[in-house]
């Protein structure tokens, strides 16, 4: 059974689509509201909805504007709108899918059934990946399917967006399609260090620290990594400990 989140700035949309789903799709048990960007964020932190359901206009913003507030992966996320032209923009956002107002109820129900399958699909990967975390080993989504990724093999993790590359030994590197947080928290601590907000480092490829052109950590095969001044206390006391 899965929860939902309606953002939608009319009360009436969002009154009419939750009894929608409530009628029509028992998958969904649980659905919270929001009128606003920020209240949406706020209930995506706390509640952590399995389903989200956007408009595209709210008041001056976007429902788009959520994706760069709140990591969403793993969501399926749907856009419900009387707006046409913006069906690519949502499904590069990451949108499982998109429909018009007012909605139809078989395109409902079949939507909500591709975002049940995605739901499944991402428990599944994340299960696989962090048993695998476990020896130090990923599996990396990305467009086309996977990669495998040893965790020796990686220095360091940067986002690019709502995407993040993987630079590897050899000069190598590999895009995933999904955000720096996702692995964050699947990455052993005690190995790999969130030095700043777009990067994670494997600390047993760091070679030490440089502050000429900004703090920065030295890693392997030449690589230096930009270290923000929040985690400039934690940095340094890991390069203690590691006795660089």
């Amino acid at each position: 059974m899965y929860s939902a989140l309606i953002l939608d700035d009319e009360e009436s949309a969002r009154k009419t689509l939750q009894g929608l789903l409530s009628r029509y799709c028992p998958e969904i048990t649980a659905t919270y509201s929001a009128a606003g960007i920020s209240e949406a964020v706020e209930h995506i932190r706390h509640s952590d909805p399995d389903f989200l359901f956007f408009d595209i206009e709210i008041g001056t913003q976007s429902g788009f504007d959520v994706f760069s507030q709140v990591n969403l992966d793993g969501k399926a996320v749907i856009f419900v709108t009387a707006h046409e032209e913006f069906p690519l923009q949502a499904l590069k956002a990451g949108a499982t899918d998109y429909l018009l107002k007012p909605v139809d109820i078989d395109e409902l129900k079949t939507a909500v059934k591709k975002g049940c399958d995605y739901l499944e699909k991402e428990k599944q990967l994340r299960n696989n990946t962090k048993q695998s975390a476990r020896n130090v080993k990923l599996m990396v989504s990305h467009g086309s399917g996977f990669d495998l990724l040893q965790g020796r093999d990686i220095i360091f993790a940067r986002a690019d967006g709502n995407y993040t590359t993987f630079y590897l030994q050899g000069q190598k590197k590999t895009m995933s399609a999904k955000q720096i947080g996702f692995y964050e928290e699947l990455l052993p601590a005690h190995i790999f260090f969130r030095c700043h907000k777009s990067f994670i480092i494997n600390t047993e490829y760091l070679r030490g620290y440089t502050f000429k052109e900004g703090h920065a950590a030295c890693l392997s095969e030449g690589h230096e990594v930009p270290v923000s001044r929040r985690k400039l206390p934690q940095f340094i006391e890991l390069c203690k400990s590691l006795e660089l």
